[in-house]
């Protein structure tokens, strides 16, 4: 095709075009590519290194239970339970062209669209399971997030626990105590300040450090790994 064709019809020269042309090739390349790595992984590494189904109850509480969290946590139990630390986080993504998406995935909380992960890990910091991602708005918090998990037995979640098994919670799963209670699980959360009071008493005050202290030893892989996810494009929700 001659020259002045291709600007007829396109607004470009030839040379223009090749380039287009060119530049599109690639697009197709990386995105096969891109493609073609998460169907790998999804089918080889997911399953073997995440989720509840690639360890079981008492690997987890002989291999990463931290002595410090059985001593804090379980004196009071005869039985060795598995002790399951539970925090939800974030993960910033593009604004969808979706209206409805587009609402529900958008935080009042931090202001900007992004989706929830439920993070599971032992005391040492080894991931036992990311649940979701789960939408942004107000239905989504962390205690429905739980119960949801609960009710709906996610990743037979249900029959991996057993009775008298510890979750390690911030106050924002509070919602949720009477939910693992019925299942039999106790919860760990920091106290909270009766209405009236102006200091917490000594007890609660201690009982809360003994929770944040395991929190924090457990969950400090969150700031350097997924801290570092700041902007993602989901095509699969």
């Amino acid at each position: 095709m001659l020259n002045h064709y291709y600007y007829c019809y396109t607004a470009i020269h030839v040379s223009g075009f090749n380039i287009l042309m060119t530049i599109r090739h690639s697009f197709l390349k990386v995105r096969r590519a891109i493609v073609s790595t998460r169907t790998a992984m999804m089918r080889d590494f997911v399953p073997n290194n995440l989720g509840f189904k690639h360890i079981t109850r008492e690997e987890v509480i002989q291999n990463h239970t931290r002595q410090l969290a059985k001593d804090l946590l379980t004196n009071d139990i005869t039985s060795d339970p598995a002790i399951l630390v539970l925090d939800g986080t974030y993960i910033y993504i593009q604004k969808s062209s979706n209206f409805s998406f587009s609402r529900r995935s958008y935080s009042m909380h931090k202001h900007r669209p992004l989706v929830k992960p439920m993070i599971v890990v032992t005391t040492s910091g080894y991931i036992v399971s990311v649940l979701g991602p789960y939408l942004a708005d107000s239905k989504n918090n962390d205690a429905s997030i739980l119960k949801h998990m609960i009710h709906h037995n996610a990743e037979e979640l249900r029959n991996w626990l057993q009775e008298d098994d510890v979750f390690v919670v911030d106050r924002g799963f509070r919602d949720a105590q009477d939910v693992l209670e019925d299942i039999g699980i106790r919860m760990e959360m920091p106290a909270f300040m009766k209405r009236g009071t102006k200091q917490m008493p000594t007890l609660d005050s201690n009982l809360s450090r003994i929770v944040t202290k395991v929190m924090f030893n457990a969950l400090t892989f969150q700031y350097f790994y997924i801290g570092h996810i700041t902007h993602i494009h989901i095509t699969h929700i």
